[in-house]
C-alpha cells in the first residue's frame, strides 16, 4: 500500500507540474519559469539527500550529468509546446518518450515482454491521431492540420526518453547521487541556455514564488518514485507513476476548458494506454 501511495504521489506531482509550468509560461518569460522551478528543485534535492552518500564512479556521474542535460531540454521543449498548444494533447505525446529506453534496451540485448512490444505501436498510433486537429472550414478537400506545438512535444518526448535511459544508468550506481547530480546539471544547463540565447528573465515579486512550485513538485515526485521502487514492485509502481498525463489532461480540461476533437481524444487515450503497457511490461 505504501508503494502505491508513493507512486500516486509521483503521478500527482508530475501531472500538476506539467500543467502549471506551461500555463505560467503563457504569462511570463519561459526562461523565468525554467530557472525558478529548477532552482527550487535543486534545493529540494539537496534537502532529501542530506546525510546520504552521493559519491559516484566516473561512468555513473557522467550518466547523471547527461540525464540532467536531457531533462533540461525536455522540460524547455514541453513548456514551449504548452504555451501555444493544447496540454490535453501534448502531454501524452511528450510522455510517450518512454519508448526510448525500451528501444535502447532492444538494441543492447534486452528482451521485453509481449505487453511492452504491443505498447509501442499503440503509442505511435495515439501520437498520430492526437497530432491532428480539425482544419478551418475552407470547402471540400480540406485536410486536417497538425496541432500547434507538435514539433516541440515530439522533441520533448525524445529528450525525456534520453533522460529516463541515462537516469536509470546513474541510479544503478547511486540513487541519491543520481538525484543530486542530475539536478545540478539540469539547473546549470538551463542557466547556460538562457545566457547563450539571451532569453529574457523577469518576474514580478508576487509571481516569483509561483515559478518554484513546478520544480518542487517534480523533485518531490522523483524522490517519491525512488522510494516507491525501494518498497514495492517496479512493474506495479511504474504503471501508476506513468499516469501523470491523466492529471495534466484533467486539469487542462477543467481549468483551461480545452476541448480537443474526438480524434484527438482517442489519440491521447491510446497514447496513455500505450504508456501503461510499456510500464507494465
Amino acid at each position: 500500500m505504501l508503494a502505491i501511495l508513493l507512486a500516486l504521489g509521483t503521478a500527482l506531482g508530475y501531472g500538476v507540474a506539467n500543467y502549471l509550468a506551461p500555463v505560467l509560461g503563457r504569462r511570463m518569460p519561459l526562461a523565468t519559469v525554467l530557472l525558478g522551478s529548477q532552482l527550487a528543485g535543486l534545493v529540494v534535492s539537496v534537502l532529501v539527500t542530506v546525510g546520504a552518500d552521493v559519491t559516484m564512479d566516473a561512468s555513473g556521474l557522467a550518466f547523471a550529468l547527461a540525464a540532467g542535460v536531457a531533462n533540461a531540454g525536455a522540460l524547455a521543449c514541453f513548456y514551449r509546446a504548452g504555451r501555444t498548444g493544447n496540454l490535453s494533447v501534448l502531454s501524452p505525446i511528450t510522455s510517450s518518450g518512454a519508448i526510448v529506453p525500451v528501444l535502447v534496451g532492444l538494441a543492447t540485448g534486452d528482451r521485453p515482454g509481449v505487453v511492452q512490444l504491443l505498447g509501442i505501436p499503440v503509442v505511435l498510433t495515439g501520437i498520430a491521431l492526437a497530432a491532428r486537429r480539425p482544419a478551418p472550414v475552407a470547402g471540400p478537400g480540406t485536410t486536417a492540420a497538425p496541432s500547434r506545438g507538435l514539433g516541440w512535444a515530439l522533441l520533448a518526448a525524445l529528450l525525456f526518453g534520453a533522460f529516463l535511459t541515462t537516469y536509470a544508468e546513474a541510479a544503478a550506481d547511486s540513487s541519491p547521487g543520481a538525484l543530486l547530480w542530475s539536478r545540478i546539471a539540469l539547473l546549470t544547463s538551463t542557466a547556460v541556455g538562457v545566457l547563450v540565447l539571451h532569453a529574457p528573465v523577469r518576474v514580478r515579486p508576487r509571481d516569483g514564488a509561483l515559478t518554484a512550485v513546478p520544480g518542487l513538485l517534480l523533485a518531490l515526485g522523483t524522490f517519491a518514485f525512488g522510494e516507491a521502487t525501494r518498497v514495492g514492485l517496479l512493474s506495479v509502481v511504474s504503471v501508476i507513476a506513468t499516469l501523470n498525463p491523466v492529471v495534466t489532461v484533467g486539469l487542462a480540461f477543467l481549468l483551461l476548458h480545452e476541448r480537443p476533437s474526438r480524434v484527438q481524444r482517442v489519440g491521447a487515450g491510446l497514447a496513455l494506454a500505450g504508456i501503461a503497457l510499456l510500464a507494465a511490461g
